[in-house]
């Protein structure tokens, strides 16, 4: 995976703004003891998020200069609803001597997942804090369920009833309907019920990609059953069902 060092913001997900500026910052940190704690349960968009790593989890790799300068560099990675990832030092080796600030700002009007990993390098060494591969989630504007391509499910956040949530679901997981006509000729969609009730269904894909896909849940519901479907216009059907079991979350 490329890495993109930024002097000190980062675009396109995470832009600085007057408004940003003047919310109190949120702030995750990652300590010690294996723990990953936001300040808040929900990150607000339109704010700031200061992360504050503790090295200690990422120890390996740990060569000097023979004056004892770090060759070793840790580096986070964020992404936003699987948009692009991009790259900030944490500690280490500065890229070009200019060390990026960790404070992260997002664009208001935003809602999904913010998601994030570490890794440390040094010459032929490296070594990955990412939550054995699934990586962190924490929501944004409201909770979040990411169905990932190692076949995890995230929740992000609490689900409650009469309030919305977001759906985050990775095309990796239904490879194989995958027709093109002047372009992607597959869709796939999530189809849930709440507490038993009627089947509803909503597109989870858009041009070929994933897409943030909001969903509310009635008020009074307790429970959330999700299921998905992959076709194409050559009549391929396949299902991310759980071997028929379906997914199962609970509602607050």
């Amino acid at each position: 995976m490329s890495r993109r060092f930024l002097p000190s913001l980062l675009p396109l997900l995470l832009v600085a703004s007057t408004a940003a500026a003047q919310t109190a910052p949120t702030s995750i940190t990652f300590d010690g003891y294996w723990n990953e704690t936001p300040s808040v349960e929900l990150i607000p968009a339109g704010g700031q998020v200061v992360v504050n790593y503790d090295t200690s989890r990422l120890p390996q790799c740990r060569g000097t200069t023979s004056t004892g300068n770090p060759t070793w560099t840790i580096t986070g990675h964020v992404q936003v609803n699987r948009g692009p990832v991009v790259s900030f030092w944490v500690a280490g080796h500065a890229p070009d001597g200019n060390p990026s600030q960790r404070t992260l700002h997002l664009p208001a009007g935003l809602s999904g997942a913010l998601v994030m990993w570490f890794d440390i390098s040094s010459q032929g060494c490296q070594g990955w804090d990412s939550n054995l591969g699934s990586n962190y989630h924490f929501p944004i504007g409201a909770p979040t369920l990411s169905f990932n391509s190692n076949w995890d499910e995230m929740v992000a956040g609490t689900l409650r009833a009469g309030q919305q949530f977001i759906v985050n679901y990775d095309v990796a997981r239904l490879p194989e309907c995958r027709a093109t006509y002047n372009g992607p000729a597959w869709v796939i969609v999530a189809q849930y019920r709440f507490d038993n009730g009627p089947i509803q269904e909503t597109v989870v894909t858009g041009s070929g990609t994933s897409v943030a896909t909001p969903i509310t849940a009635p008020v009074g519901a307790r429970h959330l059953e999700m299921w998905f479907r992959n076709t194409d216009r050559s009549s391929c059907m396949r299902y991310d069902n759980n071997y028929g079991a379906n997914y199962h979350f609970d509602v607050q």
